[in-house]
């Protein structure tokens, strides 16, 4: 996906630890986000290369966490990321770290370097955002504290105030997210931020949009489970998932229907042989399971025929011996005539 890239010193020729980042950056950012940023250092100093991937293998992260990591110090000013013409990363500067009430973000550039060309030439692709203006919500914690039964610490409060203020989720939004993050009994204040910033990916702004995303990962999980698979869905098995349903046009009943045969069928490539059968029912036109029955009497008939046939031209075969001519001869005629002779 993205290269490797090397890390430009603009800061520090050690691996000391500013005491600023530990007195005012340290207790906002989750673990992916420290790991990440002090490896950057740590890469920094020995003047290695690294990259997106070499990240994600080092920490048994996704790609997508390591990119966030790197969005959240660039948008707190400890970073800058340099970006090709592409937009894939190309290099990563580590910047001074100030107070955060000094701390200026780093324009994002763009380089494009041509054979012809001694000299790069820039151009702005992504301005910083403006950082949303904090606005105390004590009803939100009330209401937070209800839902996990608890009175938050602060860095649990920080984290509602991040989404709230850096996510820019509406009262209702922020209300919604605690309420199924606390119904699903995940009550880590580091889930509930990779959920928020998972919908802030997708773009979800409205309980609408959110209740259809939690709709859709339950109806995922749920077939993983009929196909006998305890893993997350990989966005390849999404893929099945989503032909089924919206290019298939089958309900949830149909799709565990499948499920079910497919795992009295067989042990291996269950999500191919699932959609064998799913494919040819659309191909079939069923549409309930009463469609499914009928379809399963045809081919019952259909193979019944077949094995009659089948057991008819056997019996033929085997006659075949029996239906040469029979001989006519006299043998005892036959016999005295030998012996007159």
């Amino acid at each position: 996906m993205m290269g490797r890239v090397t890390i430009n010193n603009s800061m520090m020729s050690t691996t000391s630890l500013s005491n600023i980042f530990i007195d005012e950056y340290l207790a906002d950012a989750n673990d992916a986000q420290i790991k990440v940023y002090l490896y950057l250092l740590r890469m920094m100093c020995a003047g290695t290369a690294t990259s997106v991937a070499d990240l994600a293998d080092k920490f048994n992260y996704t790609e997508k966490d390591v990119q966030r990591a790197l969005s959240y110090w660039e948008e707190l000013g400890l970073i800058g990321l340099e970006l090709d013409a592409a937009g894939q990363l190309i290099g990563i500067h580590m910047q001074d770290i100030l107070p955060k009430r000094a701390a200026k973000v780093t324009s994002l550039h763009s380089v494009r370097i041509t054979e012809d060309e001694a000299q790069p030439k820039y151009s702005v692709v992504k301005k910083p955002k403006k950082k949303a203006e904090h606005k105390d919500n004590p009803q939100m914690l009330f209401v937070a504290e209800q839902y996990f039964g608890r009175t938050l610490n602060p860095n649990e409060i920080k984290t509602i105030y991040y989404i709230q203020d850096d996510l820019e989720f509406s009262e209702d939004l922020l209300d919604y997210l605690l309420q199924h993050c606390a119904s699903a009994g995940k009550k880590d204040f580091d889930y509930v931020r990779k959920v928020a910033m998972a919908w802030h990916e997708k773009g979800i702004t409205t309980t609408a949009q959110a209740s259809l995303e939690n709709s859709a990962n339950r109806t995922a999980y749920q077939i993983m489970k009929e196909l006998g698979m305890q893993n997350a869905p990989t966005p390849a098995e999404l893929q099945f998932f989503d032909r089924w349903q919206n290019e298939y046009g089958f309900s949830l009943v149909i799709i565990t229907e499948a499920c079910r045969r497919t795992v009295l069928q067989t042990q291996v490539k269950r999500l191919q042989y699932c959609d064998g059968i799913l494919r040819s029912w659309f191909k079939g036109g069923v549409k309930t399971l009463a469609d499914i029955n009928k379809m399963d009497s045809e081919f019952g008939k259909e193979t019944a025929k077949k094995e009659s046939i089948k057991k008819i031209d056997n019996i033929r075969s085997n006659n075949r011996f029996h239906q040469f001519r029979q001989n006519d001869y006299d043998l005892s005629s036959l016999e005295q005539q030998l012996l007159d002779n």
